[in-house]
């Protein structure tokens, strides 16, 4: 599925850009849609992706001057609908879909639930998958001035994701406050989940580093899971990645929910653990029931 964007300077001429799933929008001219002559706008100031193979979502990567979508200040990832005006600075994007996008079930759609490269074909194939949650949003989105959390959050998102890139992950979705990434690109097995870990510690390091603007402590959650999903652009770069299905990214969402349980900021499934080098360090909390699952999944955790 793809889309174009027509966009409408103050100072300077109309242009359009086609976009796939992923487009990011900014000064520098690497961006998909580059606005170098417009000031306000931020190096890295937002991004668009199409999270579910026919939907596309809206995040402000923690501009000063904000993102608004009908002239409402983004503050989570927010999907776009056909004809959404975009306000970027002085500039007007106008977001339209390719008249040959379906909705969920139709025949189009079908075909770009697992891959909307042309020539690209389905792979179903083990990944490490991570998901990664901020904790206490929804309160303190009643603390902290709506331009601030906005400034805030997107930064959050920008600096994750590089961490993400950096370890040769893919970013395949935002959910709300919460990532979903992958690895599985090279290798498989103990590097692709080794790299996964390492990519959760640092993420981790990361929030506590950071305070919510009143100064609040950050917090986030981290679920872990290693299992087969069906995509048909494992691996590739993030601007034409595909988005991934399967029971296993089901059960990687249903693993973050439960990790208040054993009081872990970042949980590991067992299959994920089997797949991580000789001699790490885990406590084993033993089988867990997953909400919507009947199957129980044996979870882990860090000591201390």
């Amino acid at each position: 599925m793809g889309a174009t964007l027509q966009v409408q300077p103050a100072s300077a001429p109309a242009f359009e850009v086609p976009i796939g799933n992923t487009a990011t929008i900014g000064r520098t001219r690497e961006n998909t849609v580059c606005l170098h002559f417009s000031p306000q706008v931020s190096r890295q100031h937002a991004v668009i992706r199409c999270h579910n193979g026919w939907q596309f979502q809206l995040i402000d990567l923690g501009s000063r001057n904000g993102t608004y979508v009908n002239d409402r200040r983004v503050i989570m990832p927010m999907t776009l609908e056909n004809a959404a005006r975009i306000r970027i600075a002085d500039n007007v994007i106008v977001f339209s879909e390719d008249a040959a996008a379906g909705e969920p079930g139709s025949e189009h759609n079908e075909a770009t639930m697992v891959g909307s490269m042309a020539g690209s074909i389905p792979e179903a194939r083990p990944v490490a998958l991570l998901v990664c949650d901020v904790r206490g949003f929804s309160t303190m989105s009643e603390k902290v001035a709506s331009g601030d959390l906005a400034q805030f959050i997107g930064a959050w998102f920008r600096e994750a994701g590089n961490l993400v890139h950096g370890s040769a992950g893919t970013i395949d979705k935002f959910i709300g406050d919460a990532m979903l990434a992958y690895w599985g690109a090279e290798q498989q097995g103990p590097t692709d989940c080794g790299a996964a870990l390492a990519t959760a510690q640092q993420l981790q390091a990361l929030a506590g580093a950071r305070r919510w603007p009143n100064g609040d402590p950050f917090r986030i959650a981290i679920a872990l899971h290693y299992g087969r999903v069906t995509c048909s652009n494992v691996g590739l770069a993030a601007a034409r990645d595909a988005t991934i299905i399967g029971d296993a990214v089901n059960t990687v969402f249903r693993l973050e929910s439960l990790s208040k349980e054993p009081n872990q900021q970042t949980i590991l499934s067992h299959p994920f653990a089997e797949h991580l080098p000789a001699g790490t360090a885990l406590q084993d909390f033993g089988e867990r029931e997953l909400k919507g699952k009947k199957q129980r999944v044996r979870v882990h955790g860090f000591a201390g």
